[in-house]
């Protein structure tokens, strides 16, 4: 492996799980640890390099090359998310109708209330601030989800079954529930490990992307006890 992409599998904070965990809620939250850590190391200029490595694989992907509409996500920077602006500037030159998620409650779910609306992002798109520190279309018009023809979602991690790890609201497992369209998912190779246990509420993607693989999944849920 290039200095680019310098392996991590000899820190401690890295390593696989050692302590053994209860419930799939500790184990989840276990991994959420330990990716959170792998991101804090990444420097300014590896996790540029990573995120460059993984949208030019996110490119390979035929799903990503037929879809109109897409759905993606505004990278947090500050916390190492993977950056996906350089995929969302390509789609652009290809005309191709972006989304982006807007937060429309913040907290727990309520039934019969979609916590985000999906805006089309335009020329004339303006951003703000949200509370978690995510930018966000300021008004613009609203995409029924049904009109979406691929999802690029978010995660800390994932394993090869499909399932993520994400901030543990829930928020894209609601929004995903609905849908049959494909997803995408981008995560370091660090952070795809072999299984992600999984709870009734989660939602597996059906494509996984790292910098050296892309990964189409076979959703199978496994006991706490089975994750590495």
């Amino acid at each position: 492996m290039s200095r680019a992409f310098r392996s991590f599998a000899g820190n401690p904070l890295l390593s696989p799980i050692a302590h053994p965990v209860k419930t799939t809620a500790q184990a989840k939250e276990a991994l959420r640890e330990r990716f959170r850590a792998f991101r804090a190391q990444l420097s300014e200029a590896e996790y540029r390099a990573r995120s460059r490595a993984i949208v030019a694989r996110m490119l390979t992907v035929p799903e990503l090359g037929q879809a109109e509409t897409i759905h993606v996500y505004r990278p947090m920077t500050a916390r190492r998310e993977v950056d996906v602006r350089p995929l969302m500037a390509h789609l652009a030159t290809k005309n191709k109708q972006i989304v982006l998620p807007v937060v429309v409650t913040f907290g727990r779910a309520k039934a019969g209330a979609p916590r985000l609306r999906l805006v089309r992002l335009t020329g004339e798109t303006t951003f703000r601030v949200n509370r978690w520190g995510i930018h966000e279309p300021v008004g613009g018009e609203t995409v029924p989800p049904e009109a979406l023809d691929l999802v690029i979602v978010p995660a800390l991690g994932a394993g090869r079954n499909g399932f993520r790890i994400g901030q543990g609201l829930g928020y894209y497992d609601e929004f995903l529930a609905g849908l049959t369209v494909p997803t995408l998912c981008p995560v370091y190779a660090e952070c795809l490990v072999e299984s992600v246990p999984a709870e009734p509420h989660d939602v597996p993607v059906s494509i996984l992307v790292t910098e050296h693989e892309v990964v189409r999944t076979t959703p199978t849920v496994t006991s706490p006890s089975e994750e590495p």
